[in-house]
């Protein structure tokens, strides 16, 4: 039994850092997409600044989507 505790918390402690991990990440890319935005608002107008990053992040999710499979 000490042997599937002890497999039991090393799970639960991988499962907590990769779900750290992939939080973080999450928030450095709406950080980047934000500042993204902000950058072309210079140039667009702010609705199709955020339309294109919109359709960017889509673009990528989707390509990590495929490849994936």
């Amino acid at each position: 039994m000490d042997s599937f505790d002890h497999y039991s918390k090393k799970f639960v402690r991988a499962a907590a850092m990769i779900l750290a991990g992939m939080a973080i990440a999450m928030l450095g890319i709406a950080v980047i997409a934000v500042g993204v935005a902000k950058w072309f608002t210079l140039f667009l107008p702010s609705w199709l600044a955020w339309t294109m990053v919109g359709i960017l992040l889509l673009l990528i999710g989707a390509v990590l989507v495929a490849a994936n499979k």
